[in-house]
């Protein structure tokens, strides 16, 4: 029987005090990346089973992290074959700027993903950023072609039944003014509902205004920088609610 151990490296977990800035949470793949990373491996190493997995989460007959599961193990190949697609996902290329001014104006980031840590981790390093918490389902190799998922984040009560409870992660934040989230689809419909304000891409912006969620429309994270700068002291007005 194959052993698998987990290939991240140590994942920085910050602690905090009562805070007097916002923090913001970000989803990663099509928010932060440029193409989600989970569907990329899978397309390069995914075998069959894979597609019929899908067609069953997006019909809503079973949850993610089922899908997500049972997806992985379905994938074959070598850790430096996977290196080498991840290699190739780029980010937003205004993403370290972003990061740049919540640093300096110390609001925290942290990544909140139904992803994968390990290619997370991976592809952030890659555009050298090193330091952001990330909250995502744990990678496993077992050192030869084979991959697990295990879910540290999970939550049984989750109404999405996803890997990595976004919802439950917002429930932590209780150190926090204000929770402002970045995200684009549909893992972040649920967990929009909980936040203070929301910074929408693609399919999410439509699915704020059909639920009349707080949010800002924005096509990179320049933007979500620009209205940072402008609300400094003070909550993200309703005023700039598209």
């Amino acid at each position: 029987m194959s052993t698998f151990s987990s290939i991240t490296s140590h994942l920085y977990t910050p602690s905090y005090t009562q805070h007097q800035t916002p923090i913001v949470l970000c989803d990663f793949d099509g928010t932060i990346s440029v193409k989600d990373v989970t569907d990329t491996l899978l397309s390069h190493f995914g075998q069959d089973g894979c597609d019929e997995l899908e067609e069953l989460w997006v019909n809503g007959k079973i949850g993610s992290q089922e899908c997500m599961s049972k997806q992985i193990a379905l994938m074959d190949a070598s850790l430096d074959e996977l290196n080498h697609v991840l290699s190739q996902i780029e980010i937003d290329s205004t993403f370290k700027s972003f990061i740049d001014y919540t640093e300096q104006n110390n609001i925290p980031v942290h990544i909140v993903s139904d992803g994968l840590d390990y290619a997370i981790q991976f592809v952030l390093k890659r555009h050298g950023i090193t330091h952001i918490p990330i909250y995502a389902n744990k990678l496993m190799h077992d050192n030869g072609r084979s991959w697990r998922l295990e879910f540290p984040y999970a939550n049984k009560n989750c109404i999405k039944q996803s890997g990595n409870c976004k919802c439950n992660h917002v429930k932590k934040q209780q150190f926090f003014p204000q929770i402002l989230y970045v995200g684009d689809g549909t893992s972040d419909y649920c967990v929009s509902h909980n936040v203070d304000f929301v910074f929408a891409k693609d399919k999410l912006i439509q699915y704020c205004e059909t639920n009349k969620i707080e949010h800002c429309a924005i096509q990179r994270f320049a933007d979500v920088t620009t209205a940072l700068k402008k609300t400094q002291d003070a909550l993200i007005p309703v005023m700039m609610v598209k």
